[in-house]
């Protein structure tokens, strides 16, 4: 094989079938982040409840849109959230404890 020929043996597909994978992966993805993240939940609904105000406060179409890419990079910075949060929990060596204060001594 000359090295400018990629492999045709790929794990996921060429083509279309790559790109269905891709689209079934992350839609995997949104369904754990959403049963697993309460923020992304609660991002989740203050996108769906502020959009219908987002179009009547916006006097443009550029400002709707501009308010809507706003939100949704709000729940992408979420997801990258969450997963940096179980990346670092999987490889992290130490256990997670919670720390209580003790009892104050009488």
């Amino acid at each position: 094989m000359s090295a400018n020929q990629a492999p045709l043996d790929k794990p996921n597909g060429q083509g279309f079938r790559r790109i269905f994978k891709a689209t079934y992966c992350s839609i995997l993805g949104f369904k754990a982040a959403f049963k697993h993240e309460a923020a992304f939940r609660q991002e989740l609904l203050l996108f769906v409840l502020l959009s219908p105000l987002a179009w009547f406060i916006s006097e443009s179409l550029m400002d709707f849109v501009s308010l809507i890419v706003v939100m949704i990079l709000v729940l992408i910075v979420e997801l990258l959230n969450s997963a940096i949060e179980a990346v670092v929990d999987r490889v992290g060596l130490e256990t997670s404890r919670i720390v209580r204060p003790s009892k104050r001594l009488r």
